[in-house]
C-alpha cells in the first residue's frame, strides 16, 4: 500500500475527530439561526399596541348599588387606574350625584353637572378621563353624612402602593435558548455514543487495506 492509500484512509481518531467537529458546527449553525430571527422578528407584532401612553383604559364604577349610600369600587377602598383611564360612572338607584372635594392641583374635575344641588336617578351615566396625578376625593351630597364619600387615586402603576400589581414578573427562558440547548445536549449524545462504540470494539479502520 503506498503513503497516499495510508494518508486517505479513516483511523478511528480521525474519525471521532471528524464527527466532533460536525457537532460543533451543527451548534454553531443553530445559534446563529436562532440569533437572526430573535433580531428580524419587529415586523411579526404591531410596534404600537400595548402602550401605556396616551390612554389608560375604562373603569366602571357603580352608583348606589342595591339602593347602598356607596360608590363601588371607590368607598371601601379606592379606585387605582393609571392616567388617561376614563371611569364610567352608572346609577343603579336614585337621587345621587358626584360633588369633586379635594383633587390635584391642576386637576378640572367638576362631577356631575348642577352641582350639589342637581342629582340623578337609576340608569344615568357620566364619563371622566382622569389625566392628573394624585387622589380625588368625592361624595354624594345628599347622602355625604350616611358615608356616600369615595377616593380614587391616580398613578403610574394603577394599583395601591406596594401591593405587587406593577411589580417585575419571574424570568422566563427565551425560546432561542431552549432550541440551542437542546441541539447541544444532541450533540454531545452522539459523539458520547459514537465515542462508546469505537471504545467498546476497537479497531482501526484505516489499516484494513493492508489486508486486501
Amino acid at each position: 500500500m503506498t503513503d497516499g492509500e495510508t494518508d486517505g484512509s479513516v483511523t478511528r481518531r480521525g474519525f471521532l475527530l471528524g464527527t466532533a467537529g460536525a457537532a460543533a458546527a451543527g451548534v454553531a449553525g443553530t445559534a446563529s439561526a436562532q440569533e437572526n430571527n430573535s433580531s428580524g422578528g419587529g415586523d411579526n407584532g404591531s410596534s404600537g399596541s400595548g402602550s401605556s401612553s396616551g390612554g389608560g383604559g375604562t373603569e366602571e364604577v357603580i352608583v348606589g348599588p342595591d339602593g347602598d349610600f356607596v360608590f363601588t369600587p371607590g368607598t371601601d377602598e379606592p379606585l387605582y387606574i393609571t392616567p388617561g383611564t376614563t371611569v364610567k360612572f352608572v346609577w343603579e338607584s336614585d337621587n345621587h350625584n358626584i360633588v369633586v372635594g379635594e383633587q390635584p392641583e391642576g386637576a378640572n374635575w367638576e362631577g356631575t353637572k348642577g352641582g350639589p344641588s342637581d342629582t340623578y336617578n337609576t340608569g344615568h351615566t357620566y364619563e371622566y378621563t382622569f389625566e392628573t396625578k394624585g387622589e380625588y376625593h368625592y361624595w354624594c351630597e345628599p347622602h355625604k353624612p350616611s358615608g356616600m364619600v369615595a377616593d380614587i387615586v391616580v398613578n403610574d402603576s394603577g394599583s395601591a402602593p406596594g401591593s405587587g400589581g406593577g411589580g417585575a414578573s419571574l424570568p422566563t427562558v427565551p425560546g432561542s435558548a431552549k432550541t440551542l440547548g437542546v441541539a447541544t445536549s444532541g450533540a454531545m449524545l452522539s459523539t458520547l455514543g459514537l465515542t462508546y462504540f469505537f471504545m467498546k470494539f476497537g479497531g482501526d479502520y484505516g489499516e484494513a487495506g493492508k489486508y486486501e
